[in-house]
């Protein structure tokens, strides 16, 4: 992921993706507030975070243009990456369509299991740093 633009590579076999993205607020009420009826509370952003969570399958053998667990492991340190989340179509959904959002992060948490008699899996956490642009498609 360092280095590379955020379309270079998919998360090979993956099967979920969530992103998250909040802001911390604080009450910034005065007398001079505007509400006619001085029931509702003003409120400022102080504060913006996010993060986007992520699953695929572990296999072996996946293709050249997709990230396997394998090429994750290296990538748990403090690297900021950058990350682009992205509509998909076509052969194993690797059709870059329309772009939702991207920006950096760093890849914070990486868990394999592997139970008994079922696919083996992965999840990671990638942490969102600076600002997340929306796409322009």
């Amino acid at each position: 992921m360092e280095g590379e633009t955020p379309t270079a590579k998919v998360i090979a076999l993956a099967t979920e993706m969530t992103l998250h993205l909040s802001a911390q607020t604080e009450d910034s009420t005065t007398k001079d507030t505007t509400d006619t009826n001085g029931d509702w509370n003003e409120y400022d952003v102080t504060q913006r975070s996010g993060d986007i969570q992520f699953g695929a399958l572990i296999g072996v053998g996946t293709d050249a243009s997709g990230k396997s667990f394998a090429d994750m492991i290296s990538q748990v340190s403090d690297t900021i990456v950058n990350w682009k989340v992205v509509m998909t179509s076509g052969a194993n959904n690797r059709v870059v369509g329309k772009e939702v959002c991207h920006g950096q992060g760093k890849l914070t948490n990486l868990q394999a299991s592997a139970q008994n008699r079922q696919n083996a899996t992965y999840s990671g956490t990638l942490n969102i740093y600076g600002p997340v642009a929306v796409g322009n498609d």
